[in-house]
Parts: C-alpha cells; sequence; structure tokens
C-alpha cells in the first residue's frame, strides 16, 4: 500500500512539476537526478509530518530560535517543491545548503544532545549519492570549518554558545574530530559503492545489449534457415510433380509396349527392365514428395476404419517372393485377434511404415540370412505392437541416431554396392509419431537389427 502511495505521489510531481531528465538514462547523472527529486519530495513530505509535534515543544521549551530556523527550512522546501522554473542544479545547492544550515543552527543551539550532528551526518551521504564525491567530500570539509571555528570561539571566549558551555573544549575536540572522519569515511564509501554499482549496471546494459543484438541474428538466422528450408521444400515438391508426370507417361508406355511381341522373351525383359526401374524411380520420387510435405508440416493423417490383418498380410505377401529369390527365410507371427482387427487409424501411413522397413531389411541381408514380422495388440493402452527383426548386416554404435536423418544411408561408401534415397527411416519415424506411436531401434554389426514401434488406435468393430 505504501509503495502504491509512493508511485502515486511520485507521478503527481511529475506531472505538476513538468520533471523530465535530459539525460542518458545509462549516465549516471541521470539516476542522481531521479535520486534527487525522490529525496526532495519525501523530504517535504516528512517534514511536514515531523514540523508540526518539533514546534509544539519548542514554543512550550521558549526555544523561538529552533522554531524560526524549522520555520525557515520547511519554507524553503516548499519553494524548491513547487518552484516549476528553477533549474534541477541550483535546486540541489540550496536543498543541500539549506539543510547544512539548518543542522548548523541546531549545533549551536542544542549542543551534542540536540540531533544536529546526526544530521548534518546524513546531509553528506545524501550529497554524495546526489551530486556525487566531491560535493561530499566538500560538505565533510565546510562541517569542519563549522567544527573549527566552534572551538576557536570556544578557545577565545568570544561567544558563549549553548554548546560551549556544557562540555569541555577537549571533549568537543574529540567528538568533531570523530564526527568528521566518521563523516569523511562514510563519504569515502557510499561514492565507492555508487561507483560499483554504476559500473555493473553499465557492464549489465552492455551484456543485454549484446544479447539483444545476439537474439536478433538468431531470429534473422532462423528466418534465413526457414526461407531456405522452405524454398528447398519447395523445389523438391516441384521438381517431384514435375517428374512425376513424364513418369506416369513411361510407365504407361511400358505397359502398352507389353502387348507386342509377346513372344520375344528378349524384349519382354528390356520391357520389364523399363517398367521395374521406372517404377522404384517412382517411389523415389514419392518419398521424395512425402519428405517434403513433413517437413513443412503439410503432411496430414487421414483415418478410416480397416482390417489390420489384411494389410499385414497384403505386406507380407508383397515381400515374400523377393526374400524367396534371395534366399532368405521370411516369417510373420500376428497374435492380433480377429476381433481386434479392425482398427481407426491411417491405413496408408501404417503401410507404408512396413514398407520402408522391410525394404531396409531386405536390402540389407543376403543368402541364408532371416527377416520376421511379429505382430500384437495392447488391449489396455490400445497400441499396435510391430517388431520387424533380421539378421542381416546390422548398424554400426555411432550410426543410430543419424540414420533417421533425410537421404542418409548406412552404407555410405557404396561398399555393399546398395542403393536408395535414405529417406525411408525417417519417413517411418516421422508415419509413426504421427499416428501417436514410437519407433525404437537395436543393431549390432554382424549379428542384425530389430525396429519395434506401436500405433495408437481406436478399436471398432464393422
Amino acid at each position: 500500500m505504501l509503495n502504491k502511495l509512493w508511485k502515486s505521489y511520485l507521478k503527481w510531481y511529475y506531472e505538476y512539476s513538468g520533471f523530465t531528465i535530459k539525460t542518458d538514462r545509462e549516465n549516471l547523472t541521470y539516476f542522481r537526478d531521479k535520486l534527487f527529486t525522490s529525496i526532495l519530495i519525501l523530504t517535504l513530505a516528512l517534514s511536514l509530518l515531523s514540523y508540526i509535534p518539533s514546534a509544539s515543544i519548542a514554543i512550550a521549551l521558549d526555544k523561538w530560535f529552533v522554531f524560526y530556523i524549522d520555520t525557515i527550512a520547511i519554507l524553503v522546501m516548499f519553494f524548491l517543491v513547487f518552484n516549476r522554473k528553477m533549474h534541477l542544479k541550483t535546486k540541489k545547492t540550496i536543498f543541500s545548503a539549506n539543510l547544512i544550515l539548518l543542522s548548523f543552527a541546531l549545533i549551536i543551539d542544542l549542543g551534542l544532545n540536540g540531533n544536529g550532528t546526526i544530521l548534518l551526518f546524513m546531509i553528506s551521504v545524501l550529497i554524495t549519492l546526489y551530486s556525487g564525491k566531491r560535493a561530499g567530500i566538500n560538505c565533510v570539509l565546510i562541517s569542519a570549518v563549522f567544527y573549527g571555528l566552534l572551538l576557536l570561539i570556544a578557545y577565545l571566549e568570544w561567544i558563549n554558545f549553548q554548546i560551549l558551555s556544557v562540555s569541555s573544549i577537549e571533549i568537543l575536540f574529540i567528538v568533531f574530530i570523530n564526527n568528521i572522519l566518521f563523516g569523511l569515511l562514510t563519504v569515502l564509501s557510499v561514492s565507492f559503492l555508487v561507483d560499483r554499482m554504476h559500473n555493473a549496471l553499465l557492464k549489465e546494459n552492455q551484456l543485454q545489449d549484446e544479447l539483444l543484438e545476439k537474439h536478433r541474428n538468431v531470429i534473422i538466422a532462423k528466418e534465413q534457415a526457414e526461407e531456405s528450408d522452405s524454398l528447398k521444400s519447395a523445389f523438391l515438391t516441384n521438381m517431384s510433380h514435375e517428374i512425376r508426370t513424364p513418369m506416369y507417361g513411361i510407365l504407361g508406355s511400358a505397359e502398352l509396349l507389353k502387348s507386342y511381341h509377346i513372344e520375344d522373351e528378349e524384349y519382354q525383359e528390356f520391357v520389364k527392365i523399363i517398367e521395374s526401374n521406372g517404377n522404384e524411380l517412382l517411389d523415389v520420387i514419392t518419398n521424395i514428395l512425402n519428405i517434403s510435405k513433413i517437413e513443412t508440416g503439410l503432411m496430414k493423417v487421414r483415418t478410416s476404419v480397416f482390417n489390420v490383418n489384411n494389410s499385414i498380410n497384403a505386406i507380407y505377401n508383397l515381400f515374400l517372393s523377393e526374400t524367396e529369390l534371395k534366399n532368405v527365410e521370411f516369417t510373420l507371427n500376428n497374435f492380433i485377434q480377429e476381433k481386434h482387427s479392425h482398427i481407426f487409424s491411417d491405413s496408408e501411413k501404417l503401410i507404408d511404415v512396413l514398407k520402408h522397413l522391410l525394404k531396409n531389411a531386405v536390402k540389407y541381408t543376403s543368402s541364408g540370412d532371416k527377416i520376421s514380422i511379429i505382430c500384437s495388440f495392447n488391449s489396455s493402452a490400445s497400441l499396435l505392437i510391430f517388431k520387424i527383426k533380421d539378421t542381416g548386416a546390422g548398424i554400426p554404435k555411432d550410426k543410430k541416431e543419424t540414420i533417421f536423418n533425410p537421404f542418409y544411408q548406412v552404407d555410405i561408401d557404396n561398399k555393399l554396392g546398395l542403393h536408395g534415397s535414405g529417406i525411408g527411416l525417417s519417413i517411418s519415424k516421422a508415419y509413426v509419431e504421427m499416428l501417436g506411436g514410437t519407433l525404437e531401434l537395436e543393431s549390432e554389426v554382424g549379428v542384425g537389427t530389430s525396429i519395434t514401434f506401436t500405433i495408437a488406435v481406436d478399436m471398432r468393430k464393422l
């Protein structure tokens, strides 16, 4: 509540006086001027609270000198606060002089038992804060001159001040010396602290500027990377479409050519090569188009009810002939019961995942190796679980993470003479995650590879 009241009070004064600080906000002068403004209006508020009781007591004790100097001091405060035209530097000078003279007057009239010495010490600290070390030291020197004059007057017995009659000159000398030294020490300490805080603030501002600059550079780099990535994806998409169109023409023509020279085996073999390589190239183009859609977020999940067992059997039969040609043992262990076979998911993406993973398994196995598919259903978690295991070449440990990057192949040096775009695994992983599942890989060079993935499904009976 007090904080809110103070901010309201400060805001009112700024609006009233039209006070503005035309200084760089990182400059120490800015903070000193800001501090002085706060001290000025706060001093007026506190002076008003203390004036009435102190003036009343002064009158009751017949201390008219104290009453007069207190009244003059608070009138000066009113003049400084509500004067809109006076320069801030002039206000600082008058404010400092007003409190210094008030403290001198209190010391002369009330002696060491009053609050004059405390006020003098306080004003030296305040002056150091809002005007700097030199002004604070000057305040201590003025105090030293004042104390020296009092001692000289006491020694020569010129004037019989109250303070001089209640204490011996020796005691006054010790007290004054201690006050001067303590005031000087405090001024230097406060000045050192202000300088360190200012340097820390400048350093912090510098670091913030550097951080903002780095942040801007990161944003620019990010935008450039996103633009480059978008251009790359757009290029791949456009090129895929442009290439697929003539490929359909080539494959259509190859289909027509098959009806000619049926008895010519060599002719039919050439047509078959055209058709086979055309389909392989079309698959590569389709994969490139799909990975570009995945990277740009254009790939959508299209769900429907289908029989997952039928899809699994179709995929198994699709690769069975190819594995037989390579003399690779290919087995299917499907534990999904018929009552759980109808699911709600994206059948095309599930089939694509199985195709890509089995294609890799066949690619990296040779005669005498084994490939197996194990399918099961976790009813409590509504997850389909697939495990594709082979006894092929295996994957080195340092390649297990990078193989999921687009266009990456384990056989980089082509030592095995293998072909492919290297995006099947990245597409499979992306599809599995889009279908609410996970994909895990275990592999050892010379032993084989095992890939387990799950699909989250909504079980529905037709």
